[in-house]
């Protein structure tokens, strides 16, 4: 959490710098500028270059925008944007679940022969 704060407050003043708001600027590149700053930060032992190596931070950082792409919505659910995406998504009923009906079933689909007749009258045993 405290990495995440410390990288918005670098995008705030990035956002300043570039005159432009914090939520045009791209988090991910911020988080990818900040680990390649922490590694030169880590690599410099000169602590007056700091400063400095932090400026050049803050500038790489006011550099990368938001992509905007209108007329593009997803939903935040990635398993009913995945169902979606193969065509499998079925239309949510509102509501209780209906109870089951019982139906009176005809005797022929309750008892089912065990053989069975083709067309040249031959029996044929299905157990």
């Amino acid at each position: 959490m405290i990495a995440l704060c410390l990288i918005r407050l670098a995008m705030l003043e990035a956002g300043s710098l570039a005159n432009v708001t914090v939520a045009q600027l791209s988090f991910s590149r911020a988080l990818t500028e900040t680990r390649l700053f922490l590694k030169t930060l880590l690599a410099t032992a000169e602590i007056l270059l700091w400063s400095s190596l932090y400026a050049a931070f803050v500038l790489c950082c006011s550099r990368h925008r938001v992509q905007c792409k209108p007329d593009r919505h997803f939903s935040r659910d990635r398993q009913l944007y995945r169902k979606k995406s193969r065509g499998i998504v079925e239309p949510r009923r509102k509501g209780r679940k209906r109870k089951s009906v019982l139906r009176s079933v005809p005797e022929s689909e309750t008892v089912k022969s065990e053989t069975i007749k083709d067309s040249k009258d031959r029996v044929f045993l299905l157990s």
